[in-house]
Order: C-alpha cells, then structure tokens, then sequence
C-alpha cells in the first residue's frame, strides 16, 4: 500500500517482525523523521543513544540497525538509495520553530506524537529520531555540528525490515531552509496492505 504524507504532517502505522517498508523521497532533498515503539511494550522504543552506540558510528545505511532503549535492534535497513540519514539531531519542534518562523504551530515532534496518538503514545514518550534523508557533518578542530542539502534524489527509497512488531511512525520535517532544498515538500510510504494508517498534522489541529 502506498501513502503520502503531505508536507509538515506526519503518520504511524503498525508493522510486524520480519515485514517490511519503505520511506520514499518523491521530490528529493526532503528529511523525514522516523520513530518506533515495541508494539507490546511501547516503554521500549528506538533509542537515537544507542543506535549509534551499537553501530560505533555516526551515519547508518545498508545492513544497520535502529537500536531500542533495552539495546534490542528494532528495525534494520535493507536497502538504502542516499545513504546519508542523521542520528544526532533532535526532531524540529515548536520551540524551535517559533523563534524562527513566529506562526508554525510545531513540527515533527508534534507530528509524530499526533500520529501515534491512537496508539497510546503520549507526547512525552516521542523519543529523538532517525533523520532520514538528512546530511549532519562534524567539521573542524572544534567538531562542530553543521547541516548541509539533504543529498536525496526524486525516487529514492530506503527499506526498512522490523526485527520485532512495531509501531512506527514518520513525518515530512516541518523546518524550511537549506536542508530541506528549496521547499517543504511530501513523504512517501510503502507499508504492508494489512496495516492501518494514522495521519496527522499539528497544521490541521492548530487551525480548528
């Protein structure tokens, strides 16, 4: 099955072990900003911490796996078309945006708690994410962080296969400017038929 997630919105869905997915950049240059929850145990999500701790690295791609709380591998990629993804920022939120951008309501975090909302997840419990599609560098004698042009083409793809049930949910990064290329823009999503889909935006909630 196949889904779009509009700009600065997001979705959950459910996945079972051994399934796969896929997280598409049908524009390019687009971040999206991934999350997951064991299914029967949401206590136990996917731990940004640990994921690198793990992998002994700072950029994950092909044949790495994201890593939970209880340092179980939650899900791990298959196949990846950009191999460029960020595990050290935080999701942008509406602190963040705020002070740039005086009238957006939030952004992934609260995009993503949305879209987990039916299943039981409270906003506290969305973790630091999986920045898909996203390029981080550590540059200098200083190791200072710095964000460039997310280098995803139209078309690419990265697959992920669960190594437990899961609940996972994505967003389409809210946070305009270089990293995001030009424009804000989709997310897409290949799931397994027998899921359902939850798609949210705080846009939507801040406009009722």
């Amino acid at each position: 099955m196949d889904y779009t997630i509009p700009k600065k919105s997001g979705a959950s869905f459910h996945i079972d072990e051994g399934e796969s997915f896929e997280v598409t950049n049908p524009e390019g240059e687009q971040i999206a900003d991934l999350v997951a929850f064991n299914r029967h145990n949401v206590s136990e999500k996917y731990s940004q911490a640990y994921t690198r701790h793990m992998n002994n690295k700072l950029r994950i791609s092909t044949g790495d796996s994201l890593y939970t709380t209880e340092g179980n591998p939650i899900l791990t990629i298959t196949s990846d078309d950009t191999g460029v993804h960020d595990i050290m920022y935080g999701p942008c939120n509406e602190w963040m945006l705020t002070d740039i951008f005086p009238d957006e309501p939030g952004g992934c975090r609260e995009n993503l708690y949305l879209a987990a909302k039916p299943e039981g997840i409270e906003e506290e419990d969305v973790p630091n994410t999986l920045n898909v599609f996203q390029k981080s560098m550590v540059k200098g004698e200083d190791q200072e962080l710095e964000l460039g042009r997310s280098p995803a083409d139209p078309g690419d793809a990265v697959e992920f296969e669960a190594n437990q049930d899961a609940i996972v949910a994505v967003s389409a990064c809210s946070a305009a400017g270089e990293p995001n290329g030009d424009e804000l823009t989709s997310i897409g999503l290949k799931v397994p038929d027998y899921t359902t889909l939850h798609g949210a935006s705080i846009q939507n909630e801040h406009n009722h």
